[in-house]
Order: C-alpha cells, then structure tokens, then sequence
C-alpha cells in the first residue's frame, strides 16, 4: 500500500524530532501539524519554530511563502529561530536559516569554551 503525502511528510517530522532527543533537546510533533492553531511550526521544540516539508522530487526549492509565514509566526520579542526543514524523495534533508540566525548559532558556539573530551 503506497503512502499518502501526509504520511511522508509525518515520517521527516518524525526524523526530525529523533535527531533532537538523540542530543538531549525535548521535541516532539505538533498535534495538528499543517493546520492552523495553537502549535506553531510542525515540531514542538523550545528554542525553534520548525517547519518541514517533504517533496516527491530529487530537487527541491524554497518556498518564500511557507518561509515568510513561518517567520511572521515567531511571537513578538520571541528568542525562537525560524528553522525550514526540506527532504526530497532520496530521503536526503536539508535545514534552512536566516543568514543571520546562522551567524548567531556561529557566535553563539565560538563563545562557549570547548567541551575537554577525555
């Protein structure tokens, strides 16, 4: 029985929310992800506003408009970050960032002292 595009697309947000717990980061699905309410994004995580979407194709593209609005959702004087999360039919998955909020993650890290691995 073949999977119908809400599945798949549940099956990357799922991805997503794994790679989170593997490193200690609380996620977990929005109940009604791709329906307008109280969740924002499709994965409920603290730091971010996450939106993914999966596509039956090789090549993908940004959709500006699923971006703007995922941007415009993040409350007023909200630290979250706006996060795009793209997956193509290969099961390969890229996340998209503002320049800006890349650079701040960059800092963000360049600012902490390294972790002493013994």
């Amino acid at each position: 029985m073949d999977k119908n595009t809400r599945q798949i697309g549940r099956e990357l947000e799922q991805k997503v929310v794994n790679k989170f717990l593997e490193i200690g980061i609380k996620a977990s699905l929005s109940k009604n992800s791709g329906c307008s309410g109280y969740n924002l994004g499709d994965i409920n995580v603290d730091d971010w506003i996450i939106e993914c979407k999966q596509k039956n194709t090789e090549s993908i593209t940004l959709n500006a408009d699923v971006w703007k609005k995922l941007v415009a959702s993040i409350p007023l004087h909200s630290k979250r970050t706006a996060m795009y999360v793209l997956g193509n039919k290969e099961k390969e998955v890229w996340c998209v960032l503002s320049l800006d909020d890349m650079f701040t993650l960059i800092k963000d890290k360049l600012d902490k002292p390294p972790l002493n691995v013994v």
